[in-house]
């Protein structure tokens, strides 16, 4: 082979190389063009990372005001799992959150902050009246995890934002595979919960 035909195919390599390359780079944005979570999965997502951060504080201050109930320990670590699990979901689909305050019962979403302000010190002014209070006030939290992740909770229906339906967002919703694979884990968890919760109820 002399220098001439060496040079061509070097050539010929290097634009099959960079063909390829484009070939890769255009699929690889149509897939991530298409992995865009619409505006009924990102208000329930983000409503969701908050639910499972106000299961978190409660379960924190029923763990300290009844520290003989291990299970809210053990519940408070899952659900800082579970609500940093949905975080990390949300910034991979580059959906913009409000930043996550860690303090207990503090709430940083705007828009639906009041709703878990309020339902914090319900159930945690209900739960703190007895350890039986507690647990039940753990199983509601429970119950009420399980009915959100399905469908649209009722907070997200009662504020004009377009979802006026129960079935127009949660699991029963989305097509997504990364979205329902973090939520049939939230559920997954929120079951374990409940069946740890009635048995020391």
């Amino acid at each position: 082979m002399n220098v001439l035909q060496l040079v061509l195919k070097t050539i010929l390599v290097s634009i099959a190389g960079i063909a390829l390359y484009n070939a890769t780079a255009n699929a690889a944005a149509v897939n991530d063009s298409a992995s865009v979570l619409d505006f009924n999965e990102q208000t329930h997502l983000v409503f969701t990372c908050e639910e499972e951060k106000l299961a978190r504080d409660v379960y924190r201050v029923l763990g300290r005001r009844f520290p003989e109930i291990g299970s809210f320990a053990v519940m408070a670590g899952n659900k800082e799992v579970t609500n940093c699990a949905v975080h990390e979901l949300l910034k991979k689909y580059r959906v913009s959150v409000p930043r996550v305050n860690r303090n207990v019962g503090v709430f940083s979403w705007g828009i639906y902050g009041r709703y878990f302000t309020e339902k914090y010190l319900v159930l945690t002014s209900q739960g703190a009246s007895s350890p039986l209070n507690a647990l039940y006030v753990g199983a509601f939290i429970e119950e009420l995890n399980i009915q959100d992740i399905n469908q649209c909770p009722k907070a997200i229906l009662d504020i004009s934002n377009g979802i006026s339906e129960a079935s127009a967002c949660g699991m029963q919703y989305t097509d997504n595979p990364d979205v329902l694979e973090i939520y049939a884990d939230l559920l997954d968890v929120s079951r374990e919960h409940l069946r740890l919760l009635v048995s020391d109820i």
